[in-house]
């Protein structure tokens, strides 16, 4: 599979993205997979809910971005292991935890949500020795309204490299997945 590369302006807009003042947020909304590898027995969309029972903090990210730089994305992966600000549940699968979460309000009342996890890794992946294993992180961007709807996109297995002041996210998939009709309850 070919990779594409996206840039988010993570790091540099986490340290100046407010924290939202509500300590948790439910978001609701549709996964959606364009190129269809859900799997031949599923269809191509499947609910999902995320779950931020906090933000994060700008000193933890400041933490995460400079062992980023000065380590690399192993020492991250590790980093994230150990941080749970909420979850992500798919379908009527568990919960996953999500390691980082910020919000930033807009002057017009919207809202971007952005998460950052360590991905679970299946046995059939460490098995084949895959090619994915060098993609160890999951992203999500949400873009809500001022009503708390929106969408977003979601890499759910992506490699992170600090360039500059910025996080460049590299998705694995062509295509990243969508999250449609999200709803902050």
């Amino acid at each position: 599979m070919r990779s594409r590369s996206v840039t988010a302006f993570f790091i540099s807009a986490a340290l100046a993205l407010s924290t939202a003042a509500f300590a948790s947020t439910e978001l609701t909304g549709n996964l959606v997979d364009p190129a269809g590898h859900f799997g031949r027995s599923r269809s191509n969309t499947a609910p999902v809910m995320i779950r931020i029972d906090h933000y994060s903090e700008d000193a933890e990210v400041e933490h995460l971005a400079g062992i980023l730089k000065a380590k690399g994305p192993d020492d991250l992966q590790d980093a994230l292991w150990d941080r749970e600000v909420g979850y992500i549940r798919v379908g009527g699968g568990l919960g996953y935890p999500i390691a980082v979460a910020r919000s930033h309000e807009q002057p017009d009342g919207s809202r971007i949500i952005r998460l950052m996890m360590d991905r679970p890794i299946s046995p059939r992946e460490v098995i084949n020795s895959a090619h994915t294993l060098d993609y160890p992180f999951g992203f999500i961007e949400i873009k809500l309204d001022a009503n708390g709807k929106g969408q977003g996109t979601f890499y759910q297995a992506a490699k992170v490299k600090i360039t500059g002041d910025r996080l460049d996210v590299e998705n694995y998939s062509p295509q990243p997945l969508k999250l449609l009709a999200v709803q902050m309850r």
